[in-house]
């Protein structure tokens, strides 16, 4: 069997960002902003999803294909956009809702990696 995204990779990236989201919610609930520490935790979070595109794409090259290659792309690239679109939002409005973007966008990823680790279940290459 063929995993195009590392399970340990997906895990790590799974992990963080969920923390990140827990750590976001908080921010919002004592009527936080965003700070610098968040902006580099969403950096790391961003570093994983590259990484799992990455891995995707030479898994794809070397001959591993899901049932809808196209689609798959579309979520690991798609991943891609998710946090920095939740910062730019939250850092923009600067509301408390705003940090709950982040907190949503990090619940989006684990959505989108696990997705993407289905896709892959049946596929031999």
């Amino acid at each position: 069997m063929v995993h195009a995204v590392r399970t340990d990779l997906s895990a790590a990236l799974i992990a963080v960002s969920l923390l990140i989201a827990a750590w976001s919610l908080a921010l919002a609930v004592r009527d936080r902003r965003v700070g610098d520490l968040m902006i580099y935790a969403l950096g790391v979070l961003e570093l994983l999803v590259l990484a799992q595109l990455v891995v995707a794409i030479v898994k794809i090259g070397r001959g591993g294909h899901p049932p809808s290659t196209v689609t798959f792309l579309a979520y690991a690239a798609g991943a891609l956009l998710v946090a920095p679109a939740g910062l730019f939002w939250s850092v923009a409005d600067r509301s408390r809702a705003s940090t709950l973007v982040i907190t949503v966008a990090c619940l989006a990823l684990p959505v989108m990696t696990v997705r993407m680790l289905q896709m892959w279940s049946d596929v031999r290459g």
